[in-house]
């Protein structure tokens, strides 16, 4: 039976989502782990190395997001980055760990600039490219993204398992998925249309940078500050808190590994009906939804209420991501100018990477000095507290959706037709 277009990309770009995320949480979901119990790296520079990483996007980000407008759908960009993924496993073995052992600084600059590239910048234009074929063969984004949960979900559980025999083999892995992640692509068949051509040659850096002067994108960053990226540095060494609740590292990994296969393959699951509430409640909604659930379980991690209530704590993610994935996305189409789509998703992880430098360091000081808990628990207030001001401060999406214009989109000339729902 011959598939149709519309599934043969939703099969192809979902397969890619899956092996990309399989990647990224077998080189990744251990990472502060393997640092500490492998290489013997302290937390606060664990932190310095999650900030190198977060330097590099800073550079990278808004050039990918401006460079995937600018091409459309074409996959030049997409092929680019998986085929240095391919490398992470050698990278990983026979550079990264030994640099961060015997000079750790020139390894954390390294590595900054190969995790950087293929993680914290690529991992927007995969998302991004997703989003884009989503709306235009007419399948959720939700659904082709929940098939990179099961992936990370796979990748964790191995990961778990082999932290115990030899980290090597996770690197390999995930090496090995970047080679299938380029082979789903490749089976992918996205046409660009005459006119989406000229739409696509019509971005122009001044139209990036006519962003900077529009408030909704200002209140946009806030939150994506206040909450997405104070979430992204709560989350960088939770498997460190987690592990030190077992009598055993060895334990503590294993159940590690376990716990986040069970909460991803849930995420997974929930990001299939999360487009159905985004769909009902709008953009601006669904990410305050998504922002109340990360305060509570920000603040519930900080009580050490044994390893079962930690892990429930960490179950809850499986909840907030898909939301807040899904509603960033339909924010972003409902709001602003869709030609501008990916400089907005990756300006927003721009902004997330320049205060994850900053965070990353200063806390990875705090979890070391006053304790995991503690710091737990002034991380979720901040969450909670920005989550608050975002409800004044993000544009109604829904008045927009109903027959009106918008304020950000009015001043970027968007038509409701551009606004359909991701």
């Amino acid at each position: 039976m011959t598939l149709s277009i519309k599934n043969r990309n939703y099969l192809a770009l979902s397969s890619v989502s899956f092996c990309h995320l399989f990647a990224w949480s077998a080189a990744m979901s251990f990472f502060a782990i393997w640092l500490g119990q492998h290489l013997g790296i302290g937390a606060t520079k664990v932190g310095i190395l999650y900030s190198a990483n977060a330097i590099v996007a800073l550079i990278l980000q808004p050039v990918f997001g401006f460079v995937s407008d600018k091409i459309g759908l074409r996959k030049t960009l997409m092929f680019f980055i998986l085929a240095v993924l391919m490398l992470i496993g050698p990278f990983f073995i026979f550079i990264y760990g030994p640099l961060l052992v015997s000079h750790f600084y020139i390894g954390a600059a390294v590595g900054g600039v190969f995790l950087g590239f293929v993680f914290n910048a690529g991992y927007g234009v995969i998302d991004s490219y997703i989003d884009k074929v989503s709306r235009k063969y007419g399948f959720e984004y939700g659904r082709a993204r929940m098939w990179g949960s099961f992936g990370w979900a796979c990748a964790t559980y191995t990961t778990g398992i082999f932290m115990n025999i030899d980290p090597d083999l996770s690197f390999l892995s995930a090496s090995a998925a970047a080679i299938l992640a380029i082979c789903f692509l490749a089976f992918a068949d996205v046409d660009m249309t005459k006119e989406e051509m000229k739409k696509a040659q019509s971005v122009h850096p001044r139209d990036v940078l006519a962003l900077l002067k529009n408030k909704s994108i200002l209140h946009m960053l806030f939150f994506m500050i206040g909450v997405g990226c104070v979430y992204d540095v709560y989350d960088q060494q939770f498997g460190v808190y987690f592990v030190q609740q077992f009598a055993s590292e060895a334990e503590g990994n294993l159940w590690f590994g376990r716990l986040g296969a069970i909460q991803t393959f849930f995420e997974a699951v929930f990001l299939f009906g999360a487009p159905v509430i985004a769909n009902k409640l709008g953009g601006k909604r669904t990410l305050l939804l998504a922002g109340t659930i990360m305060s509570i379980r920000i603040i519930g991690s900080s009580f050490q209420w044994g390893p079962e209530w930690i892990g429930f704590m960490k179950c809850i993610h499986s909840f907030e991501k898909p939301l807040f994935l899904v509603g960033q996305f339909k924010y972003i189409s409902q709001v602003f100018d869709v030609r501008l789509c990916s400089s907005i998703y990756l300006g927003c992880l721009f902004t997330s990477s320049i205060c994850t430098t900053v965070f990353s360091s200063f806390f990875g000081f705090f979890y070391e000095t006053f304790g995991f808990s503690e710091s737990y628990l002034v991380i979720g207030l901040v969450a909670g507290l920005c989550n608050l001001i975002s409800a004044r401060l993000l544009a109604d999406d829904r008045a927009k959706k109903a027959g009106g214009m918008g304020e950000a989109a009015a001043i970027t000339g968007q038509t409701q037709a551009e606004a359909k729902s991701v």
